[in-house]
């Protein structure tokens, strides 16, 4: 199973005065299992006031590159993001999970592909490393941005933006829209939904036939834009969203009847099995288990990381949320614990299948 590893801050820097850069010291001998792929998150969790508190953040670097490096963006009330902001600093440790995450590109050195990339906000962060790495090692793609935030001042990694521009200045498009500032040209002003999309990709895509689009941000923005694209006539399988955040949840479904009104859990990690009873009125599979002693992987508990995944092996059981999956994963047995309720009496869920 996966599992957490001590990693110092090697430095830090403020991007925005709303977001910080941090850079994550990598040992010699945990580089191999902290190797990655583009748009992949990092699990983390700190102790603050003797309560554990996890996040996922994307890293923002290429793979292959160390220090790896996530951006924060600092919320209000956001314990992590203030924490990260106001205390800590190079030279402290934070808890690792290895990189995670079905939000990635598949680099392929002798692609020939026209890319499309929509990111809000802090969306620009998986984005950002998925952009380097296509421009960087498929030297015959393309790649177009839009960005979209309320102000200059709160863009995120905009330097390093300009920098890929200027060393690729005839395979990179960007175009800022901003929400909350007077602009010259009317495509710069608003918001990324469905209208501006057509209204950008119109003015800079057209004959280009984008391969594949990578969107991050927002639930209703990742819909607005997907929905445009599709009516635009990519295909809805080539573009790929993360949503940030946690989204808000249904309610979760109800445990079937058993005898003796509990299900009993199996749950399969490292070759090693344990097995406890969750009750009717557990809300999930990842709390009963915590309840029982038992440590089950997760993080954003909002059935969008999918830092808990697993496959069910024996058994069946429903999700109340899944932001995470993608429908052929689902299709083959795969489900989010964090977000999961048995509808079987017994359920083996195993950790170890990839």
């Amino acid at each position: 199973m996966r599992q957490f590893h001590a990693l110092k801050i090697a430095a830090k820097r403020h991007e925005t005065r709303d977001s910080v850069r941090l850079a994550l010291d990598v040992p010699d001998e945990l580089q191999e299992t902290f190797q990655f792929l583009p748009g992949q998150h990092l699990p983390i969790r700190v102790e603050r006031n003797g309560t554990e508190l996890r996040r996922t953040y994307s890293i923002c670097s290429r793979p292959g590159e160390f220090p790896l490096e996530i951006g924060v963006r600092v919320q209000p009330g956001g314990r992590f993001s203030e924490f990260a902001d106001k205390e800590l600093e190079a030279g402290d440790t934070i808890e690792v999970m290895p990189p995670f995450g079905q939000f990635h590109a598949d680099i392929d050195a002798d692609a020939q592909k026209s890319y499309l990339g929509f990111a809000a906000g802090s969306g620009i962060t998986p984005i950002l490393s998925i952009m380097s790495t296509i421009l960087e090692r498929e030297p015959n793609s393309r790649f177009a941005l839009f960005y979209g935030n309320r102000r200059q001042v709160t863009t995120m990694f905009i330097d390093d933006l300009y920098a890929l521009k200027n060393r690729y200045p005839d395979r990179v498009q960007l175009q800022f829209v901003f929400s909350r500032e007077d602009q010259e040209f009317p495509i710069a002003a608003g918001r990324l939904d469905g209208d501006k999309v057509r209204e950008v990709y119109d003015a800079m895509c057209r004959g280009t036939q984008p391969s594949e689009a990578f969107v991050c941000g927002p639930d209703s923005m990742i819909e607005d834009v997907t929905a445009a694209l599709v009516e635009l006539g990519m295909d809805e399988g080539s573009v790929h969203s993360e949503r940030f955040g946690v989204p808000r949840q249904s309610s979760a479904p109800d445990v079937a009847d058993t005898a003796s009104g509990a299900a009993t859990i199996t749950v399969i990690m490292d070759g090693h099995k344990k097995s406890f009873d969750m009750a009717d009125s557990d809300p999930n599979i990842v709390d009963a288990a915590a309840e029982h002693g038992i440590e089950l992987p997760y993080s954003c508990k909002g059935g969008v990381c999918a830092t808990c995944r697993c496959h069910v092996r024996e058994g069946e059981v429903a999700m109340a949320t899944n932001y995470g999956l993608e429908p052929w994963e689902v299709e083959k047995g795969y489900v989010l614990a964090c977000q999961s309720r048995p509808l079987s009496a017994a359920v083996t869920l195993d950790y170890d299948k990839a």
